[in-house]
């Protein structure tokens, strides 16, 4: 969820394309970030299971880099979770 104002503010004057692309970015990390939280999985132990640095997995969990498919369907596997539903 994104919660800086200031970064709302932004997000509000960029395109409908983009802000989408951000919503379903952020939304797919918060959903990461509370499937590890259910879990009792910290960042480190992700990294662990799947063979990545912890860095890189703050990087997918700060917006700061993109998910591809292949990353999503591995996260899901490591996690044991759906991490997005495609009906």
């Amino acid at each position: 969820m994104i919660t800086n104002p200031l970064f709302k503010e932004c997000l509000d004057k960029v395109s409908p394309e983009i802000r989408a692309e951000f919503e379903l970015s952020f939304a797919i990390a918060d959903r990461i970030d509370c499937l590890l939280k259910q879990k009792g999985m910290s960042q480190r132990m992700l990294a662990q299971k799947l063979g990545k640095k912890e860095s890189e997995i703050s990087k997918w969990l700060t917006g700061r880099h993109n998910f591809t498919t292949k990353t999503l369907a591995h996260i899901a596997l490591a996690l044991g979770e759906e991490v997005v539903h495609v009906p």
